[in-house]
């Protein structure tokens, strides 16, 4: 069976966020939490009820494995969302005022 987490963007400022234990939203590609089978699917609901709340909009599954340094997502393009802003990493994410 495929081992995946879901992923989404924050409407409000576009972050990327993963779906953790919680359920709830991090940041932190590294607090993400891992589902297989049924448990995905749940997991999925939960964000399309985000979205539809408009918390978060691009719910979908990405496939991931465990390695010796952690959980590493399995295409280039996910690598380069889990590890964040690739253009000026020293800059992160602009603060967004509630």
């Amino acid at each position: 069976m495929k081992l995946s987490v879901v992923t989404a963007s924050r409407l409000r400022d576009g972050a990327i966020l993963w779906l953790s234990a919680g359920p709830s939203w991090s940041v932190r590609f590294a607090e993400a939490q891992t589902f297989e089978g049924e448990a995905l699917e749940v997991a999925l609901q939960f964000g399309t009820r985000e979205a539809a709340a408009q918390r978060v909009i691009g719910v979908y599954a990405v496939e991931v494995e465990h390695r010796t340094d952690g959980l590493a997502a399995l295409s280039a393009r996910e690598t380069i969302r889990a590890r964040g802003p690739s253009v000026r990493p020293d800059l992160g994410y602009a603060k967004v005022e509630a």
